[in-house]
């Protein structure tokens, strides 16, 4: 299975985080993000590839951007 990684930047919403996480597809990141407040954007990466970035709006609805 290969390995992810989300980085959340130093934003004011939240420390600056690198999370690792092994899974079969990305969707796991939603999960994980899930625990962050609203508005934090994270780069998502698969094995070295930027996948691009994921950003839950105030309504709860996921972004992403390339």
């Amino acid at each position: 299975m290969p390995l992810f990684l989300l980085v959340l930047e130093e934003d004011g919403r939240g420390e600056p985080k690198k999370i690792e996480f092994i899974s079969e597809d990305p969707s796991q990141a939603f999960e994980i993000l899930k625990q962050e407040q609203s508005g934090r954007a994270a780069v998502l990466w698969q094995e070295g590839k930027r996948l691009g970035t994921l950003q839950r709006t105030k309504a709860g609805v996921w972004e992403l951007a390339h």
